[in-house]
């Protein structure tokens, strides 16, 4: 445990619970437009704001690539000898 009462992996959980369940989200919108077709972009369906909202998962409070960057910084920390 740390000094504020966590448990060292914290970070790195949640890092990746952010990035998949973002990218996951997004997954599952593109392929709600896949089947709808032209129709998936059209306002006239709420796939079109499913997708936008799922987009904006992947950039609130650090874009996906910033949760893989520290992913790798804590995966580093972890196996790093100090």
């Amino acid at each position: 445990m740390n000094k504020l009462g966590h448990h060292q992996g914290s970070t790195l959980d949640a890092a990746y619970a952010k990035a998949f369940a973002a990218d996951t989200a997004m997954w599952a919108a593109v392929e709600a437009v896949q089947v709808h077709g032209g129709y998936g972009y059209s306002k006239e369906f709420p796939v079109e704001k499913l997708m936008r909202d799922a987009k904006v998962l992947q950039i609130y409070e650090g874009t996906s690539e910033i949760q893989r960057t520290i992913m790798v910084r804590e995966l580093t920390r972890a196996v790093t000898p100090r």
